[in-house]
């Protein structure tokens, strides 16, 4: 997932304490694994009203999330079916520029594949 922050605008990175982090949460799909999400390393900003210094992301990353369809018969069955595969999800945050934070958000994400049979040999 790309996410671009608005010039002078930041998110909150892990190990941001007391703030909203940014979080990928993937809804439960059967059949289908979902690893932990990959971060980037954070930049530090420091807030000086606060005198205190936090993970951020404020230039535009990427979070990475590899997941993995199941091998069973039954999965197979059924994703020969359907021939596409949605995985959905949500994107909270909190964005804050040098004076304010906004309200925390939460934004529904979903991608979908085509998917293809199990090639087996």
């Amino acid at each position: 997932l790309d996410v671009r922050p608005k010039a002078n605008m930041h998110v909150y990175a892990p190990g941001a304490e007391g703030y909203r982090v940014i979080t990928l949460t993937l809804t439960e799909t059967p059949g289908v694994t979902a690893k932990p999400v990959s971060y980037p390393p954070a930049g530090i900003y420091f807030f000086e009203p606060l005198d205190e210094h936090v993970p951020v992301y404020s230039d535009p990353f990427r979070l990475t999330q590899e997941i993995a369809v199941g091998a069973s018969k039954e999965i197979q069955a059924a994703l020969q079916k359907q021939k596409t595969l949605t995985i959905s999800g949500q994107l909270d945050y909190q964005a804050c520029d040098d004076k304010l934070c906004y309200r925390p958000a939460s934004i529904p994400v979903s991608w979908s594949f085509t998917v293809a049979p199990l090639e087996r040999k």
